[in-house]
């Protein structure tokens, strides 16, 4: 979807049609063309944040990008990809259910608190996808050495994720 900015522009001179010194009105107008861009990226900086906001909570099915060329804003929204392969969803309706207690720092507690709300998952259910993950992880055979490290003398990573477009 893409959005212009110009309602903006008009918004702000219409109301010089108030003003009777046609030399002063013409010098507010300039003043507002001189303005354009630094109040079309004010306006994209402030929508930017509305757009990070609407992504924390709908991240884990749908990702919201807004970008910016002059005189318009172009909103995508993208539904995501299920992120969790088939057979990795697990229910507390299959089998029997144990009920363990686990002490965790606060500040965890509520780090995983808000990544279920992200994930629109219960907290219990959110730990129950991380331990299942983990454990499939842990029981993944190791790939071999020269396939763990990257191009010799730089140690190899992997970085996973969504990057966000502020500018």
């Amino acid at each position: 979807m893409e959005f212009t900015t110009e309602s903006i522009f008009q918004a702000l001179k219409s109301p010089l049609g108030v003003i009777d010194n046609a030399e002063r009105r013409k010098q507010l107008e300039g003043y507002i063309e001189a303005a354009r861009l630094a109040l079309e990226r004010s306006v994209f900086d402030l929508l930017s944040r509305f757009a990070q906001a609407v992504n924390g909570q709908v991240s884990a099915h749908y990702e919201v990008d807004l970008s910016y060329r002059p005189g318009v804003l172009e909103l995508d929204v993208r539904a995501r990809e299920p992120s969790e392969p088939v057979g990795e969803v697990w229910s507390l309706a299959e089998g029997e259910v144990e009920k363990i207690t686990l002490r965790i720092p606060a500040e965890l507690k509520d780090l995983a608190t808000e990544a279920a709300a992200r994930a629109g998952l219960s907290v219990n259910a959110w730990f129950v996808r991380v331990l299942a993950r983990a454990l499939r992880a842990a029981e993944a055979p190791e790939p071999p050495a020269d396939l763990r490290r990257g191009p010799p003398g730089r140690p190899g990573q992997r970085l996973t994720g969504w990057v966000g477009t502020e500018l």
